[in-house]
């Protein structure tokens, strides 16, 4: 059974991603990951089951992020490592869920919401590596 949709992301999409996260990862050491599945009954424990299972973010640090993404149902997700759940809290990425990702997914354009949503947790992991703990 194919769970990808077809040509979820063009080509230059998934370069410029890779871009992006790997560029993301020299700077912070944090890993960024993104799934597209066609369809899960359960995103969330699916999200999570994808995140362990593929082991994102440094062993001991739990600072890894996956966008996933539902195509049948346009759903999302953004899974955060313990190591980052105070950075990328629930309530940030809800909001870039919501103002960045859900505009692109209602065009049905996944690789640019996956994109900007990459950028903007990027942004947010370099600003946090700027302000002194608390």
């Amino acid at each position: 059974m194919d769970r990808h949709p077809r040509h979820a992301l063009a080509h230059a999409e998934k370069s410029r991603l890779r871009h992006v996260v790997e560029e993301v990862e020299r700077e912070t050491d944090v890993e960024i990951a993104a799934v597209v599945v066609r369809h899960v009954p359960d995103i969330e424990a699916f999200a999570t089951a994808y995140f362990n299972h593929v082991g994102i973010g440094k062993r001991g640090q739990d600072n890894g992020i996956l966008i996933a993404v539902v195509a049948d149902r346009r759903l999302v997700r953004i899974e955060v490592g313990r190591g980052l759940q105070h950075v990328v809290t629930g309530e940030a990425a809800a909001r870039i869920i919501g103002d960045v990702m859900v505009p692109q997914l209602r065009r049905e354009r996944y690789g640019e919401a996956i994109l900007r949503a990459a950028e903007a947790l990027g942004h947010l992991v370099r600003g946090a590596q700027d302000r002194p703990p608390r």
